[in-house]
């Protein structure tokens, strides 16, 4: 059955591809609320870390990371949160109703569930990583460098700032 979901899910991800092409890419003036959409428990929790540090709680920071596990912490989600046709369940209305000013993205491969959810949200402003897999759904990227992620999330975050302040 999850095949049967994972290829749903792909279909759904190519169909939102090409409708993003219209997209209106704008750098937010002020930062209230920020998505995170990571590979794994460590990636979300450390840039979840990260953004407090910077920001402490002035911002509201939601999202989600995969995970399969039988017992799923709340911040986690998986196929099983996907129906058969590739369509997401209630468990993501409040992530893609709410109006985010960026979602960051700090894992350099997604899957194609984290994929679906990073096009439905009508953020404007999406950040990550540079990986060509990445490449169409992110406004902007950084080569991953030397060190650790939480060195790379804020050279990410500091280049923002730059634009930022040079918009």
């Amino acid at each position: 059955m999850k095949w049967i979901k994972d290829w749903m899910v792909k279909r759904q991800v190519n169909a939102k591809l090409h409708m993003l092409k219209a997209k209106d890419v704008r750098i937010p003036q002020e930062i209230k609320t920020i998505g995170i959409i990571a590979a794994s428990s460590a990636d979300f929790e450390l840039t979840k870390e990260t953004v407090r540090q910077l920001w402490g709680y002035k911002v509201r920071v939601i999202g989600f990371y995969y995970e399969e596990n039988k017992d799923q912490p709340v911040d986690s989600m998986s196929y099983k949160h996907f129906d058969l046709l590739g369509n997401p369940t209630a468990y993501f209305n409040a992530f893609m109703t709410e109006k985010l000013d960026i979602i960051l993205v700090p894992s350099l491969h997604l899957n194609p569930y984290l994929r679906y959810l990073l096009l439905s949200n009508k953020c404007n402003f999406n950040l990550g990583f540079y990986t060509e897999e990445n490449e169409p759904y992110l406004d902007l990227m950084l080569q991953y460098g030397e060190g650790d992620l939480e060195k790379n999330i804020y050279q990410l975050i500091n280049y923002l700032h730059k634009i930022q302040e040079a918009c």
